[in-house]
């Protein structure tokens, strides 16, 4: 392939050879020859040679069948899988900057040179075979990366190559030397299958459990055990933005870490089982959620389990903010292989335009984020979209301009109503199997001025805004044994965000809420987003019985918070129908870290984005399963997020709008 260079030569293993590393110049550049069509890839086959060896192979293009993507094996590039071919996931690293990494692609005549990051460098070194062909698939190779066309058209075809691998090779990076000059990453794998070991024997794991499950048991212990895995669960590869589509499949993989190598099924299984260890995992750094994360991430779960929240694109995209990508138009083309993109989402409804998406690498960031945002509001009557709005800062409403024609239309930069994929501040309160139903019956009605960018959504205005707590600091309630004692953290922040923000002393089930609940039931549920995360997790029916469930659980969480004496007997007699575990304050830590609790001038308790302020408006839009707080902007609106706002989950707004006691509104959001 490709066209054939001046002074091509063809490499050997002779490290005098004028190909090897240390005569890059020899080789000039190797020219791609174009795909020609929307259904081929390229394949690299990587020859056989010695560690210190100059890297070459060829590349072959394959023609990807109709039938592929079903499971098939009449292609050619399904006859490719059935001899065996693995791709390569790992992190680029920085760009080439020598010509020190290279490797010699074959032209049929001679031999051209490509440039090659360090990273993938060491990792073909590393996994090519001494005495036979290996065929791979490495994007870096195997797509011309500097034709833009080329790469938005290969990204399609990159969740199909990762699926129906015969193997996947996971390339970690270099090993390293702990201070004793041992291979910390023998030591981090010895240390995952002796774990593997323990977990499957019933024995070994009791006595495991017995000896690290407590903080007290875990009193003295050394973290010189433990440091390989953190070192391990703290390496860049976990959090590469693209390895969820690369490892996510059911497709074997194995993954490498200089000479050392693992299964990675055993070490996503020794993660699992260390879920349940809070304080082993806390005090030895050992980073287990994201592998967890990534796991089969794009293989369907039941729709009926908690995990069906994954039938949501938006909800992927959120959950892949933390992840790290060189080109931000990664966040979103890196995830279109998913199947919540292709097929319908848990409740049966297809987003056509989402489906009809394309990678497209001449678009920047912001127009990439517009797209998804506009398909996703006008091709579903969803808006959680709105509700994935997450802003680090928001200006306030004195900075809008004071008139209509003033306003800067600015490309590169978002609307409000968009959600930057690359910010991450709280989970989303709207998860698609979230029961809240602030909408009623009412479906989304929305327009969108592609020129202007407003997008235009009718709802109806509830109140505004009167006193805002500070934003809430992660586990900010989570208990010990001794935290009803003063001074205690949890004890203060309950304490005053009751009093300076409810305007409230005694905590007591006789004051009443708006909607004549007690209010100390509104605020507990406010701070925990209702309790929903235990329903759905538990897969249990948000009724009645079960909020009456949820107060009992509050009120144990406050007397164990601030103990017996400060709280009113009939609190006290509440929590005493149920002894169990804290489940309270993982709902409000979880809902509830970064963001602001108000209340609004009639007295509705707000759970909101940590840039709400006094003066924003609550709102409920239709479509949407939470309120939303807007911020006027003159002759327009900010959207500053969603929020929980008690008494306003059941599509209570709805009725009173029915009854002609609120009125229909158009917000033009900008």
């Amino acid at each position: 392939m490709g066209d054939q260079p001046e002074a091509a030569q063809v490499p050997s293993n002779d490290p005098a050879d004028p190909l090897n590393d240390q005569a890059p110049a020899r080789l000039q550049k190797y020219q791609y020859d174009p795909i020609g069509n929307s259904k081929s890839i390229r394949m690299m086959t990587l020859s056989p040679g010695r560690r210190d060896d100059p890297l070459n192979g060829k590349l072959e293009l394959f023609e990807i069948g109709p039938s592929l993507s079903s499971g098939g094996v009449d292609s050619p590039l399904a006859s490719k899988i059935s001899k065996g071919y693995e791709p390569l996931s790992y992190v680029w690293g920085p760009p080439p900057s020598n010509g020190n990494h290279q490797i010699a692609i074959s032209t049929g005549k001679g031999y051209g040179s490509l440039q090659l990051t360090a990273s993938l460098y060491a990792a073909l070194k590393r996994l090519r075979y001494t005495d036979r062909e290996r065929c791979l698939w490495a994007d870096q190779i195997c797509i011309n990366q500097e034709d833009p066309a080329e790469r938005s058209q290969q990204v399609q075809f990159m969740n199909m190559i990762y699926k129906y691998a015969d193997h996947v090779l996971v390339w970690l990076g270099q090993d390293e030397k702990d201070p004793s000059g041992e291979s910390v990453a023998e030591s981090a794998f010895n240390l995952v299958r002796m774990l593997d070991e323990k977990f499957q024997d019933e024995e070994k794991r009791k006595k495991f459990h017995a000896e690290n499950f407590t903080e007290k048991a875990l009193e003295g212990q050394s973290r010189n055990l433990w440091v390989p895995l953190d070192r391990l669960t703290d390496l860049p590869w976990f959090t590469r933005g693209w390895i969820v589509q690369e490892i996510g499949t059911d497709a074997p993989a194995t993954l490498f870490w200089g000479e050392a190598e693992i299964d990675w099924i055993v070490l996503h299984r020794v993660c699992e089982q260390l879920t349940d260890y809070h304080y082993l995992r806390k005090k030895f750094d050992i980073r287990t959620s994201q592998i967890k994360y990534v796991f089969r991430r794009f293989v369907e779960p039941p729709k009926d389990s908690y995990h069906a929240n994954r039938f949501d694109f938006i909800y992927e995209l959120h959950r892949a903010r933390g992840l790290n990508v060189t080109n931000q138009c990664d966040r979103v083309f890196a995830m279109l292989g998913h199947y919540s993109v292709s097929g319908p989402n848990f409740e049966g409804k297809l987003n056509e335009k989402l489906r009809d998406m394309k990678a497209d690498y001449t678009k920047t960031p912001a127009e990439a984020y517009i797209d998804v945002a506009e398909r996703a509001l006008t091709g579903d009557t969803s808006l959680i979209a709105l509700a994935a709005v997450q802003h680090p800062f928001l200006p306030p409403s004195e900075e809008a301009p004071q008139q209509p024609n003033d306003r800067v239309i600015d490309r590169n930069k978002l609307p409000s109503w968009v959600p930057d994929w690359g910010t991450y501040q709280s989970f989303i309160l709207s998860e698609p199997i979230n029961p809240h139903s602030a909408h009623g019956t009412t479906s989304s009605n929305l327009s969108i001025d592609k020129t202007k960018l407003i997008l235009s959504i009718h709802g109806v205005k509830i109140d505004t805004i009167e006193a805002c707590s500070k934003p809430l600091e992660a586990k900010s309630f989570h208990l010990k044994s001794s935290s009803h004692e003063p001074g205690h953290k949890p004890e203060h922040v309950i304490k005053s965000l009751w009093r300076e923000i409810c305007l409230k002393d005694d905590f007591n089930l006789e004051d009443r809420y708006l909607n004549r609940e007690p209010t100390f039931f509104a605020y507990m549920q406010t701070l925990a987003n209702g309790c929903v995360q235990i329903a759905t997790r538990d897969n249990r029916p948000y009724d009645e019985s079960f909020e009456t469930e949820c107060l009992v659980k509050e009120a144990m969480h406050i007397e164990k918070a601030l103990g017996p004496d400060a709280i009113a007997p009939s609190l006290r007699e509440m929590a005493k129908k149920i002894k169990t575990k804290d489940e309270w304050s993982r709902a409000a830590n979880g809902a509830s870290s970064n963001r602001i609790f108000a209340r609004t001038k009639k007295g509705y308790f707000v759970l909101g984005p940590n840039v709400m302020k006094q003066g924003d408006v609550v709102c409920v839009l239709f479509g949407g399963k939470m309120p939303f707080v807007l911020r006027p902007w003159e002759h327009y609106f900010l959207l500053v997020g969603e929020c929980y706002v008690h008494g306003l989950m059941k599509g209570e707004a709805i009725d009173l709008l029915e009854r002609k006691d609120l009125a229909e509104e158009v917000f033009h959001l900008v």
